[in-house]
C-alpha cells in the first residue's frame, strides 16, 4: 500500500468490513471480550457517520427513503416493557423511531440506520438477559422484570452520554484538523453531518405522525420491586459501552 493510499479517507465498505471483523469477536463466550469488540465496532461506524465520509464531494448522499417494517418487527415480544424502553433509546440515537405494532416492537427509519438499531438491540438484550439469569435465579417474575428495567436505565443513560461524548470528541478533532490545514473544511464537514442527522431525525418523526398517525400514549405500569430495580442498575454498569454509544449506519447482522 502506498503512502497516499494509507492516508486516504476510509470508505463505507472499508469501515463496514473493519467493524464486521471486530463483531465476529463479539460471539466470544467471554462477555467482557464481546463487549469490548462491540464498543470498538460502534466507534468505527459512529466516527464514519459523523466525519461525513459518506457525503459525496458535491454534498449529496445516496438517497434512502424513510420506511416502516411491520412485517419485520425488531422484537415480537411487544409486552416486555424493558425491551420497549431499551429499543426506544437505541432507535432515537440512530435516527429511527420505535412503535408498538400488531406483531411486536417495530421501527421507522432508513434501512441502514435500522440495521444499526437491530444489531445494538440484539446484543444488549442478550447481555441484559445474561445478567438477569445470573442475578435473578430463584426469584419471581416481578423481581426479574424490575432487574431488567434497572439494567436498561443504566445502559440507556450511558448510551446517551456516550453519544454526546462522541460528538464533542469529533468536533474537537475536526477543529484541530482545520487549524492545522489552515481552513475550516474538516469542521464544516462535521457540522454538515450533524445538520443532516438532525434533519433525518425530524423526517422520521414526521413520517410516524403523518403516515402511521402515531400519538404518544402511556402504558400500564408493572409491579415495582425497588431492590430488584437497584440490583439491575448495578448490573447494567457491567455492560461495556465504551466511549461511543450509538452505532453509525449500514451495520448488518449477517
Amino acid at each position: 500500500m502506498t503512502t497516499a493510499e494509507s492516508s486516504a479517507p476510509m470508505t463505507h465498505n472499508e469501515a463496514l468490513a473493519k467493524a464486521a471483523k471486530l463483531l465476529r469477536l463479539a460471539q466470544s463466550a467471554n462477555p467482557h471480550e464481546a463487549a469490548l469488540a462491540a464498543a470498538k465496532a460502534q466507534d468505527i461506524m459512529d466516527r464514519f457517520k459523523l466525519s461525513g465520509a459518506d457525503i459525496a464531494l458535491d454534498g449529496s448522499k445516496p438517497v434512502e427513503n424513510v420506511i416502516h417494517c411491520p412485517q419485520d418487527p425488531l422484537d415480537t415480544d411487544g409486552s416486555a416493557r424493558w425491551k420497549g424502553q431499551l429499543g426506544m433509546v437505541i432507535a432515537k440515537l440512530n435516527q429511527c423511531k420505535l412503535y408498538a405494532g400488531p406483531d411486536g416492537y417495530c421501527l421507522i427509519g432508513r434501512p441502514s440506520d435500522m440495521n444499526a438499531v437491530r444489531y445494538l438491540y440484539a446484543w444488549l438484550t442478550k447481555e441484559i438477559d445474561r445478567l438477569a439469569a445470573a442475578g435473578c435465579a430463584g426469584c419471581g417474575r416481578t423481581y426479574w422484570n424490575n432487574f431488567r428495567l434497572g439494567a436498561v436505565e443504566t445502559v440507556t443513560a450511558r448510551l446517551s452520554a456516550a453519544a454526546r461524548e462522541t460528538v464533542a470528541s469529533v468536533k474537537v478533532e475536526a477543529a484541530a484538523a482545520s487549524t492545522a490545514a489552515g481552513n475550516t473544511l474538516a469542521l464544516a464537514l462535521v457540522e454538515k453531518s450533524l445538520a443532516t442527522i438532525e434533519k433525518q431525525t425530524q423526517e422520521v418523526e414526521d413520517y410516524g405522525k403523518k403516515v402511521l398517525r402515531l400519538r404518544s400514549r402511556s402504558r400500564s405500569g408493572s409491579r415495582f420491586d425497588s431492590n430488584a430495580r437497584a440490583q439491575g442498575r448495578i448490573a447494567g454498569g457491567q455492560i461495556s459501552i465504551g466511549a461511543r454509544g450509538a452505532l453509525g449506519s449500514s451495520l448488518r447482522l449477517s
